[in-house]
């Protein structure tokens, strides 16, 4: 790629070596973001405004390295920019070899109290992440003031450096989400990469020494700017805005679709996240070896904004008929289809490529032929590197917000998509009016333009799109709630019956379980004096309902963190539906909130005769937070003396956790019971207690069985795990290696259901 300008200074095989280099930092930082956002979410909770605030934070400091190493960049000397290049590497690695101190050992243990505000959460967090982030910001400012020599190559190599650099990040992104989180865990996997950024940290410095220092970049009188190369420059930097904020809200939509298609499966996010940037990076390859076919940068540019519209709504689309003709099977909330089995592993990856590549990688074309159209000075060519990247970062920013915490909460998922179709439509409307200008046949926007137009006119609305993806039969009534916290959806059939999904998979049924039932019963039934109690997860209510079955408890105190949940009971409950629900939701004595669970114990400072954990699933994502060894410390200390904690026992492992905590534990299967005191079960006082002629009457009210239920209490034999010591075990979920969440490593899909 080098001319003879370069020679001994930056040959091909320098550039070679430094885009691999670049290759494996991209990689390190993905496994960074997927770790950190992990670490912080501990502090931040795991709702997603929080998530949203942790992905603003980390964006911002990548902006705002990109800036400051922009306006330097073209100041310094070639061998200088790499050198600098490898000193940020550096820092990265020190940075990470103590982040999972500095997040898990300081910001979440000991700043915990700041997490009430979220201005304070943002703070933390941004200043937790400016160090790492601005130092990855600074990359490519500096190493296009390193490579670029010559103005007429300059989007050619900035774009293949930057390809390469984005192709690693997704290869990074799919390796910690399916193999090396799951295998050494967050710290070691962070620990990890920092081992890679010293390796491209000593390979800037090797490549640094055979290169000559030319000071700063030359800027011949001749070539000097026009005036109006600024506005110009100007022009393309909001238009790489609209056009970041665009793909970043399709990545939300994305994410959403799959997280249910995945059952909001642990594996979902680094898979969307993956193949979106290996799109992308193909993408920026390939243009990156085309672009200077391209005659008309602005019209090409605005063309491709409509097609990857046009190419994600047709991929969604094509999902919604496969569906509905049966082309692919329909019943993922009724299955799960991440497991071992290559068969299910292969249906997956070939509805996110289908999905997620076309667009992403019409997207990536779009960064080289931004650079043609901007480099045209090589005394600036590392400031428009950083004005670019910085205005596509906040673009990004910009489109996660938004779509995640407005567009999804107004529009839903079908609504969000209509919207960004609006603004792609825009897109195509300019690309054609500037061909039609110049008298140009506009093929590829004419076709992307209407192709829009057309998906946009026959997207179904939001509740027949879900409905679609939930298999609802005839005859069902259905119930479909969306917002930025997640999605619900209630079936019911003609007798009342039926089952709630919450972000995909089966959570709970209407009657109430007997499951359910059984573990929100259990503590308060087993325990002397029950006053006060904590739920954490409601589900279609079947838990916090069951823990209040008995008269003698004055308050229960329900969580929930995903609010559609609390939509769809209100609307079962308006529309006449009883089971229970009328009372969970107007009787004073429950107490719903609508939070994160394990951020709203830190926070409550309240403590408990028992608390219970609904029955949620292990391997979803993020349901580690509820199953670590730290967790369970913490509603150890949130218990009164006596207080008792129920958690069901889905795992070998997670039984093995809870009994590295609680020094009594008693298992009435599936239920775990543990305390700080010895635990009186009694079978026959409990099975007293169910009997009261009030307890009795709730249970006729929510239509549970109480033969049945009770049959629970006489056939399942408690049996004592703990008697006053805690068990040791090297095989634990913790905070930082939550294993079950991340079964597949363990070559199962685990014993994840109550028997």
């Amino acid at each position: 790629m080098a001319g003879a300008s370069t020679d001994a200074r930056f040959d091909r095989n320098r550039f070679v070596t430094l885009a691999l280099l670049f290759f494996i930092s991209g990689a390190s930082a993905l496994v960074y973001q997927t770790a950190w956002h992990r670490m912080l979410g501990l502090f931040a909770g795991a709702d997603s405004i929080s998530a949203a605030l942790v992905v603003g934070a980390f964006l911002l400091g990548l902006g705002l390295g990109s800036l400051a190493a922009g306006l330097r960049a073209d100041a310094l000397g070639r061998r200088r920019a790499l050198l600098l290049f490898a000193v940020c590497e550096i820092g990265i690695a020190v940075f990470a070899a103590l982040s999972p101190w500095l997040f898990h050992d300081v910001v979440h243990a000991r700043l915990a109290p700041l997490a009430e505000s979220r201005l304070a959460v943002f703070a933390v967090v941004f200043a937790g992440l400016l160090w790492p982030t601005f130092l990855m910001g600074c990359s490519l400012p500096l190493l296009g003031r390193a490579v670029v020599d010559d103005i007429a190559r300059s989007a050619r190599q900035i774009g293949w450096l930057y390809g390469l650099n984005t192709l690693g990040a997704g290869i990074g992104a799919l390796a910690a989400g399916w193999v090396v989180i799951g295998l050494i865990g967050y710290a070691g996997a962070v620990y990890l990469a920092a081992c890679l950024n010293v390796v491209v940290a000593a390979g800037g410095w090797w490549l640094a020494r055979g290169v000559t220092d030319d000071g700063a970049a030359p800027r011949p009188a001749a070539a000097r700017p026009a005036p109006s190369d600024g506005a110009r420059v100007a022009m393309w930097c909001a238009l790489v805005f609209v056009s970041g904020f665009l793909i970043v809200g399709l990545q939300i939509v994305w994410y959403r679709l799959m997280g249910v298609l995945m059952q909001s499966n642990a594996y979902g996010f680094s898979l969307v996240l993956g193949v979106f940037l290996v799109g992308d990076a193909v993408g920026l390859l390939v243009g990156a070896r085309t672009v200077d076919r391209i005659r008309d940068p602005l019209a090409f540019f605005l063309g491709m904004q409509a097609a990857t519209l046009a190419l994600a709504l047709a991929g969604i689309g094509g999902l919604l008929h496969a569906v509905g003709a049966g082309w692919i099977p329909g019943d993922f909330v009724e299955r799960d289809i991440v497991t071992a089995r290559a068969a299910d592993i292969a249906l997956l990856a070939l509805l996110t490529a289908l999905i997620v590549l076309p667009g992403s990688f019409v997207m990536g074309f779009s960064f080289p032929v931004v650079q043609r159209a901007v480099q045209t000075d090589i005394g600036a060519v590392g400031r428009r590197v950083g004005l670019v990247q910085l205005a596509n970062i906040l673009g990004n920013s910009a489109g996660s917000l938004v779509t995640g915490l407005v567009a999804l909460h107004t529009l839903g998922t079908a609504g969000t998509l209509r919207a960004l179709g609006a603004v792609a439509l825009l897109f195509g409307a300019a690309a054609l009016a500037r061909l039609g200008a110049t008298g140009r046949v506009a093929r590829l926007p004419g076709v992307a333009t209407t192709v829009v137009a057309i998906l946009l006119f026959t997207l179904p609305s939001n509740a027949a799109f879900w409905e679609r993806l939930h298999t609802t039969r005839a005859g069902e009534r259905v119930w479909v709630s969306e917002d930025r916290t997640g999605l619900a959806v209630l079936r019911l059939n003609a007798k009342e019956e039926g089952r709630l999904y919450i972000q995909g998979h089966s959570q709970s049924c209407l009657p109430f379980c007997t499951v359910h039932a059984f573990l929100g019963a259990i503590g308060p039934l087993a325990h002397p004096d029950p006053k006060d109690v904590l739920v954490i997860g409601i589900g279609s209510g079947g838990t916090p309902y069951s823990a209040g079955l008995d008269p003698r408890v004055r308050k229960v105190r329900a969580i929930e963190i995903v609010e559609p949940v609390l939509d769809d009971l209100r609307r079962y409950a308006a529309g006449g539906g009883k089971g229970g629900v009328d009372a969970l939701l107007r009787e004073p004595r429950f107490e719903i909130v609508v939070a994160d669970g394990r951020r709203a114990l830190s926070l409550d400072a309240a403590r408990y005769d028992v608390i219970e954990a609904d029955a949620i699933l292990p391997k979803s994502s993020l349901s580690g937070l509820l199953y670590s060894r730290e967790f369970f410390e913490q509603v150890r200390s949130r218990l009164k003396p006596g207080g008792l904690y129920v958690q069901w026992a889905p795992t070998e492992r997670s039984v093995a956790t809870f009994r590295a905590v609680f020094p009594h534990v008693v298992m009435v299967h599936p239920a775990l019971i543990g305390s700080d005191s010895p635990i009186t079960y009694d079978p026959e006082a409990v099975r007293a207690r169910l009997a009261d002629p009030e307890v009795r009457a709730r249970l006729a009210a929510a239509r549970i069985d109480a033969v049945e239920l009770a049959s629970w209490f006489r056939d399942k034999k408690p049996e004592i795990l703990n008697a006053g010591a805690v068990a040791s075990s090297a095989d634990l979920n913790t905070d930082l290696f939550p294993k079950d969440e991340y079964y597949l490593n363990r070559g199962r899909s685990g014993d994840h259901g109550p028997k």
